[in-house]
């Protein structure tokens, strides 16, 4: 939308609501108004609006159909309420993959009780909210899920969003080190 297009609907509206106002403000303030003359006043104003809303003809409107809005920044977050967007949940399964840092992996030697009876590796993250979490095989994030931790690197699979891709997911891996990134 243009700057034109904004200043011309801002002085429509202005006079919209001049228009409505006028009339109570030349009537002295009394306990009775007429019930008829309010409710033609508020369709008056309700018509003046649709026809603004409505798009020019020959002018150009988007109807995206289920598909991402072009118009709208990719790098913007996916919030809740968006229409035909997931929701985000709080914690891991909230983040994007590209969003978590890789901060830490642990050794397990499998010698507890309960989750720490399981042998193996355990990533530590830190998400956009400042917290860190720890993280296993398995572990669902908002665009993939956690496949492999080894000693230096995790590997994700990543479910692909555009539909025009022919590939549906892809696999990345993190690396503790950047060097080791650079190389791959």
């Amino acid at each position: 939308m243009s700057m034109r297009d904004v200043m011309r609907r801002l002085v429509v509206l202005v006079a919209v609501l001049a228009v409505a106002a006028a009339p109570a403000l030349a009537q002295a303030p009394s306990a009775e108004a007429p019930k008829a003359e309010g409710g033609e006043k508020t369709d008056v104003v309700k018509s003046i609006l649709e026809q603004e809303l409505e798009p020019p003809p020959g002018g150009y409107t988007y109807n995206p159909q289920g598909r991402r809005d072009p118009f709208v920044s990719l790098t913007k977050p996916v919030l809740a309420g968006d229409k035909g967007l997931r929701t985000r949940k709080p914690g891991m399964e909230g983040f994007l993959i590209q969003e978590v840092a890789l901060k830490g992996i642990v050794r397990v030697d499998g010698s507890g009780t309960g989750p720490a009876a399981r042998a193996g590796y355990i990533a530590i993250f830190l998400g956009t909210d400042g917290k860190s979490y720890f993280v296993n095989v398995g572990q669902r994030l908002f665009d993939g899920v956690i496949t492999a931790i080894d000693a230096t690197s995790v590997s994700f699979r990543q479910e692909v969003t555009d539909p025009l891709s022919p590939v549906k997911t892809r696999d990345l891996k993190k690396s503790l080190y950047v060097s080791e990134e650079a190389r791959q």
